[in-house]
């Protein structure tokens, strides 16, 4: 049985999302040439035992049906593209909880069940608000200045002395 999402890399994310705060010079901006760095694409995979134990540690009421059509499932995307709320089981949680729970480098992840197995495939590594380091390293590459990589990821921003 295998869960649907999609989701694709290339964009900050809201602050909101991350910490619930609001800050206008942080936006989602799209951030590129992260794919090419060792670290961007990863996986987690954990047994339905180790899943139902991770959850149970956190919400002690914790059930799941693994036989049910949608036992797993994001129900919404962020901006940025990240998982914003996603169903295990009875419990309806933030991608940034899973990220938590499971250790995952990213709340930008598909979750895909594989017989005894559920394999969550992240991209990115970070939370991912503000400025991306591969993002900024690959702009720098491309021959983007410093102040054009700052103000590119921090919106109406002033660079002083």
């Amino acid at each position: 049985m295998l869960f649907f999402i999609v989701i694709v890399g290339g964009y900050t994310e809201l602050p909101i999302n991350v910490w619930g705060g609001s800050y206008p010079y942080l936006q989602a901006v799209e951030t590129s040439g992260e794919d090419a760095y060792s670290s961007y694409n990863s996986e987690v995979v954990v047994s339905k035992d180790e899943l139902i134990q991770k959850m149970l540690d956190k919400y002690s009421d914790f059930r799941i049906n693994f036989e049910e059509e949608n036992a797993i499932q994001i129900l919404e995307n962020t901006e940025g593209q990240r998982v914003k709320r996603i169903k295990i089981g009875n419990k309806e949680i933030s991608g940034t909880d899973v990220r938590q729970i499971f250790g995952l480098k990213s709340a930008k992840f598909e979750v895909n069940l594989d017989g005894d197995f559920i394999k969550f495939s992240c991209v990115g590594y970070g939370h991912g608000v503000g400025l991306s380091q591969c993002g900024a390293d690959s702009l720098a590459k491309n021959g983007y200045t410093c102040e054009e990589i700052i103000k590119h990821y921090y919106k109406d921003i002033e660079i002083t002395e």
